[in-house]
């Protein structure tokens, strides 16, 4: 049932926009900035540290080889994921079913914006963000060093999150400097 429940989560982040999520890669930082904002999400996918971020084996897993919605999504060139024409019938389904559901309506806000806000980002800049923001994951990266450490890559990502209007000044003054 966890399957079941991990893979709806997966038709919800793809299907609350018409655009396929950029890539692989950020599907899993998508859905962990989900978890870290709906605790509930989770229990569904463990995290655990990575050479290149937060990473779950449930999500490449489901992804890659799901057991309930097989034909669901689909993975294009340059490993964007997007739902088929099948998925998008899922995903209606299930928001047709929950749509009184003040939580699950809360839940659908928070993964729009994440899609919203996150489909932008570079790799270096999701990853940057993720490491300044939730340090505990930092460990095994293989990238961290030359993110964060490195204080020209620092100031320009810094600076390209701020000029995407996604971080205030404040915030992008804290992460020109190593707030760790």
């Amino acid at each position: 049932m966890l399957k079941r429940e991990a893979e709806n989560y997966i038709v919800l982040l793809l299907g609350v926009k018409d655009d396929p999520v950029p890539s692989l890669w950020h599907l899993q930082k998508e859905m962990f900035m989900i978890s870290r904002a709906v605790p509930k999400v989770k229990d569904f996918f463990d995290f655990e540290k990575h050479y290149n971020g937060p990473y779950s084996a449930t999500i490449q897993e489901i992804v890659q080889e799901p057991l309930y919605y097989d034909d669901a999504w689909e993975i294009r060139h340059r490993n964007s994921v997007r739902l088929t024409k099948s998925g998008k019938s899922l995903f209606k389904k299930i928001i047709a079913t929950y749509q009184d559901n003040k939580k699950f309506s809360d839940l659908l806000k928070t993964i729009k914006l994440t899609r919203e806000i996150y489909d932008k980002l570079t790799k270096d800049e999701l990853l940057f963000l993720i490491y300044q923001t939730y340090p505990e994951y930092i460990g095994g990266s293989n990238i961290y060093d030359e993110l964060v450490l490195d204080e020209e890559k620092r100031i320009r990502l810094a600076g390209s999150l701020r000029t995407k209007g996604l971080i205030t000044d404040k915030r992008y003054n804290e992460l020109k400097g190593i707030e760790q």
